[in-house]
């Protein structure tokens, strides 16, 4: 699919440029190269020498055309190999037909192979020589379309040979590269480097000009002051305009500014040593195509992790990048086009994603389904805009968990015998509310119990708190209720609760036949500890230390005990709760700070303080649980005191 869009004729220009930027920056990252033996120098027409030659000329321009034929005849006598003009003479001179007669005499002359430049399939050489000048096209593309910089040249063109090849072919050379197609340019360097040095021998043309034109005048020129025949022995001279005000300036991968006649200079040196940027063959183009598309798929598809998905993408594009930047700084320069390999990547990206999403989601939302039946509408509804939170096996969170019973329901069940149902469809119908009330999940139902826990599967900031609310919404629809279930042959119900906040193991747990929901760990079994406890105590909901602590100043607790649970080494503080802080009377918030001060006196061993506190809390509520407890284990210790090794902590020996 990638080869096939990235070839179609409205994806041609914007994968061209990606190609063409990618190209032109790697060409960037290679190392100048100094050619002091190339075959080939330049003999420029730079700024420089127009500032000399207009004192000559009286600023005229174009030059008197005799001047490229006694540079010529010097550059024979100097034993240049072959003289190349990148200069138009399609017109007759300004200067008149003696000025053309005379350059055509001196063409005439050489015995040392010109060639003059033309440019496209009409192009004219309008100088009236005798001896058939060989001519080359100045068009580097032709008379194809130009592209937004020179990066191929036509070694023919629809006119003949180009300027490149004409002028190689003079001097005796036979290309080493395939001239019936474009070929992509191998640039030496930059137009100039930062130290001003051209890759190619580049010299000025005024001091040839005036060396010339002082020696017809009869004049001596010292090997200092005149031009070195070595510079130019055995070479291929190609003369043409470097200034900028000449208008032959061309956008290259290595320049902004190229003289056309460095780029003729450049394709000769790469047709006689047979270098070019060679592209690489189509079938390893696909293949690398193919490789990175099945990368890319394979890494988004099996792995789970966002970054990890993103990372093979990265690694795969880059890999591309790096892969095609490293084989253009090879001396044997290759092209890997990125085009197909990138579009094909951004396609098994996109493809794969759009899989992976397709299928996390049906299974998210299969999960949902599943698990419908045990959260709240609220939750259900955010799970349903992102059901991310929903995945097979276990992620390790904090809960808080809650446990109910109900009192003396075994019993119910022995008396009621069928009569029981409605009862307990009533019951958990009621306390279910109560919890869906809170946005809890219901993990579970255990004949009469139930165990809710909050913070799962989406995050709750106060999870803690909802579970207390819940409690006392559990609590107080009991009440309500209660006259329905004594219709139904169930009075005097009473429900205990147990509440714990701590880190578990929650998610999808099961076989490949059955999933479900729930949450595992230590903490299940102190919050499954603490229901019971209530029996200790006469209490009816009592919560960890680390709950209370959750819960901040929201709710108002009563220290209870230090408790070991059955089946535990390690300690538990439990508390009462007493409902929310902020609606307590004044008898509550006494009560608090009363078994406060009672806990410290317990602690410290003054038992005959404790003894009086609990005195003074009976008073006011003569039925207080915890107080009686308190005070029957006090006077038990004042008795029989505890050994050195005591701790405060009451071990609890039973379920």
């Amino acid at each position: 699919i990638a080869g096939v869009a990235s070839r179609a004729p409205g994806a041609r220009g914007v994968g061209g440029a990606v190609d063409n930027s990618f190209y032109d920056a790697a060409f960037t990252l290679r190392p100048n190269e100094q050619l002091a033996d190339s075959p080939v120098v330049v003999l420029g027409i730079d700024q420089a020498s127009l500032d000399t030659i207009d004192a000559l000329t009286n600023g005229r321009w174009p030059w008197p055309r005799g001047f490229y034929g006694m540079v010529a005849k010097k550059l024979e006598a100097m034993g240049a190999k072959a003289v190349v003009l990148d200069l138009l003479l399609s017109e007759r001179s300004k200067d008149g037909v003696d000025d053309d007669e005379a350059l055509a005499e001196m063409l005439d002359g050489l015995r040392m192979p010109f060639v003059g430049g033309v440019s496209g399939a009409d192009g004219k050489f309008a100088v009236p020589v005798t001896r058939p000048v060989p001519l080359g096209d100045t068009s580097i593309y032709g008379e194809r379309e130009k592209a937004d910089a020179y990066r191929e040249y036509l070694p023919i063109t629809d006119r003949g040979d180009s300027l490149a090849l004409a002028g190689i072919r003079a001097a005796g050379f036979e290309p080493r590269i395939a001239t019936d197609r474009p070929f992509l340019l191998r640039y030496y360097g930059p137009h100039r480097d930062a130290d001003g040095r051209a890759p190619f021998p580049s010299y000025a043309i005024a001091k040839l000009i005036v060396q010339v034109i002082e020696e017809h005048s009869g004049n001596d020129v010292s090997a200092e002051q005149g031009f070195n025949p070595e510079l130019v022995k055995d070479r291929i001279v190609i003369i043409g305009p470097l200034a900028a005000g000449l208008h032959d300036l061309k956008s290259t991968p290595v320049s902004q500014l190229y003289p056309g006649v460095e780029i003729h200079a450049t394709a000769m040196l790469n047709l006689i040593r047979g270098q070019q940027v060679a592209l690489v063959s189509s079938v390893l183009v696909t293949a690398l195509s193919v490789l990175g598309a099945l990368w890319v798929a394979a890494g988004v598809i099996l792995r789970r992790a966002a970054w990890a998905k993103v990372g093979c993408i990265a690694l795969a594009v880059l890999g591309l990048v790096f892969a095609s930047g490293g084989l253009m700084q090879l001396n044997a320069m290759r092209w890997l086009p990125l085009t197909e390999p990138l579009l094909a990547a951004t396609l098994a990206s996109v493809g794969s994603l759009l899989w992976v999403y397709k299928v996390e989601d049906a299974r998210a939302r299969a999960l949902l389904q599943a698990i419908g039946q045990c959260i709240s509408p609220q939750v259900a509804s955010e799970l349903a805009e992102d059901p991310s939170g929903l995945t097979v096996g276990g992620r390790r969170v904090e809960l808080t968990i809650l446990f109910t019973d109900l009192q003396g329901f075994t019993d119910l069940t022995e008396r009621l015998r069928e009569g029981i149902e409605p009862v307990l469809n009533l019951y958990l119908a009621e306390m279910s509310k109560q919890a869906f009330g809170r946005n809890g999940t219901i993990d579970k139902y255990i004949g009469d119990a139930m165990m809710v826990f909050w913070n799962a599967p989406v995050s709750q900031a106060h999870h803690a708190k909802l579970a207390c609310e819940a409690a006392l919404s559990l609590v107080e629809r009991e009440r309500e209720i209660s006259p329905m279930l004594t219709a139904l042959g169930a009075p005097n119900c009473r429900t205990r609760i147990g509440i714990h906040t701590g880190p578990v193991i929650v998610g999808f747990f099961g076989s490949r036949e059955r999933l479900t929901y729930t949450a595992v760990g230590d903490s299940v079994n102190i919050a499954a500890r603490l229901e019971p406890s209530n029996k200790i105590y006469g209490t009816q909901i009592l919560v960890s230390h680390e709950t209370a602590e959750a819960c901040g100043e929201a709710m108002l607790f009563r220290p209870i005990d230090r408790l070991r649970v059955y089946g535990r080494t390690e300690q538990v503080g439990v508390y009462e709760l007493i409902g929310p802080r902020e609606n307590a009377s004044a008898d509550q918030l006494w009560l608090v700070e009363q078994s406060a001060r009672a806990a410290q006196a317990y602690l410290a061993r003054r038992w005959e303080d404790c003894l009086a506190m609990m005195d003074e809390v009976l008073a006011r509520f003569p039925e207080d649980g915890p107080a009686r407890v308190w005070k029957g284990r006090v006077a038990s210790y004042l008795k029989n005191p505890p050994g050195d090794d005591w701790d405060g902590v009451w071990e609890q020996t039973t379920k």
